[in-house]
């Protein structure tokens, strides 16, 4: 069954990953519930990324998606602060690597609802602004 749960996780993060929204946020999650220490959950998520951006990359590469004008302006800092965090996790516990992982899904969902929020206001005001001019060319 284990094995089962693992494919199915896999296959997941894959689409989610091949998205290009994170494959992580929904494997490390997905892990957990396999009682799976997090440490090594965090590292089956940093080994599954490698293939799964490097497909990813490929097909956005091949549609024109890619924008390398300024990617080193993200790359550069994004390593300095991934030997950071690599370090800082090394030195936390499981729990406090859980709990700081439930806070950031937390924030990230609750950005994403102030987004559709914003979003949908726009398009509301969009549509009340074309039935007024609608009335008034009338």
């Amino acid at each position: 069954m284990k094995i089962f749960l693992l494919i199915l996780f896999g296959a997941l993060a894959g689409i989610v990953g091949g998205m290009g929204m994170g494959g992580g946020t929904v494997l490390v999650p997905l892990l957990s519930f396999l009682e799976i220490p997090q440490k090594t959950v965090q590292a089956i998520n940093l080994i599954s990324f490698l293939p799964m951006c490097c497909v990813a990359l490929i097909f956005h590469a091949k549609n024109k998606l890619l924008k390398p004008k300024h990617i080193w302006w993200l790359i550069v800092p994004a390593i300095a602060f991934a030997v950071v965090g690599a370090l800082v996790a090394d030195i936390a516990s499981d729990s406090v690597l859980r709990y700081c992982f439930a806070v950031f899904l937390l924030a990230v969902g609750v950005w994403q609802l102030v987004v559709a929020i914003k979003f949908i206001v726009k398009k509301r005001k969009q549509k009340q602004s074309e039935i007024t001019n609608d009335s008034s060319d009338e």
